[in-house]
């Protein structure tokens, strides 16, 4: 199984910032054999073209919280309606006068390391919220190699037969919290983040049963690059939801209310907190 991982940037000038990992799952074993560079529309294009069956994580909001898309969709129902719906301006002046009345609300799957998608005075996360919602609007409704699925949405975009390339929400870390590694200050570039990013590589493959995985193709690349280590995180991730499930929250089930908020509101998939008792995973 093909599997992809990416640390997703919405800067303006995107040149060195979106990084894309890339291996294959054998069984319970991940082979990481890059993580490289690219733009938006490089990345773009590898999707669209990838046969699966494959799954992408990425590092991106995939939604906005419910009220705001109530706000600004008032017909919204579920995630693909918000996507088709991104127009810069409009977005962007709807935000702020939701922000406004409302401040910065986050989605009932964000964490709480997490960022609200809203975000007011981080320069990053509306703009990238917008270019990623963006991407996958292209996925869904342009022509693709394969089947697109996004869960917690109920079905592929296109009903053929052929194997779908999954795309699921990740936060790097996040991830890196649940499984008791770093999560904050290994993203700058000094001697102490250089050095916990080698003990986030040394110490990831004891935490992930029962996935291992294959890191010598891209531990240099992770060394150097904060961002090239989020993008191998979030393929990590992604072979872990693969091989082991049930060590992940799961969306709602459709009987449940929560269920309608989350086709709106998207689903950030983390596994349980490596301390967290096994009853409490239910």
């Amino acid at each position: 199984m093909h599997i992809i991982g990416v640390d997703f940037s919405g800067a303006e000038r995107e040149t060195g910032k979106t990084y894309l990992a890339q291996g294959w799952l054998e069984g319970n074993n991940l082979t990481l054999a890059s993580s490289r560079s690219v733009s938006r529309d490089q990345l773009t294009g590898i999707l669209r073209r990838a046969r699966g069956p494959v799954v992408a994580a990425m590092d991106f909001p995939f939604s906005v919280p419910a009220e705001f898309a109530r706000f600004w969709q008032p017909v919204a129902q579920q995630m693909p309606d918000l996507w088709a719906a991104m127009e810069w301006e409009n977005f962007s002046t709807t935000r702020d006068e939701f922000v406004e009345l409302r401040w910065e609300q986050k989605r009932h799957c964000d964490p709480p390391e997490s960022k609200s998608p809203l975000k007011r005075y981080n320069p990053d996360m509306r703009p990238m919220t917008f270019r990623g919602m963006q991407m996958l609007n292209r996925l869904w409704r342009g022509i693709t190699a394969s089947p697109v699925m996004v869960p917690p949405l109920p079905q592929p975009n296109r009903p053929d037969e052929k194997e779908p390339i999954t795309l699921l929400e990740v936060m790097p870390g996040a991830v890196l919290r649940s499984l008791g590694l770093p999560f904050r200050g290994y993203k700058v570039t000094t001697a102490a983040a250089l050095e916990m990013r080698g003990y986030i590589l040394n110490e990831l493959p004891q935490r992930i049963n029962p996935l291992t995985v294959n890191l010598p193709g891209v531990r240099e690349q992770c060394l150097g690059n904060d961002d090239a280590l989020d993008a191998v995180i979030a393929a990590i991730t992604a072979a872990l939801w693969v091989n082991a499930p049930d060590r992940f929250p799961q969306p709602p089930a459709p009987e449940r209310p929560e269920y309608q908020v989350s086709l709106l509101e998207g689903w950030l998939f983390k596994p349980y907190h490596i301390n967290e008792p096994a009853a409490e995973h239910a």
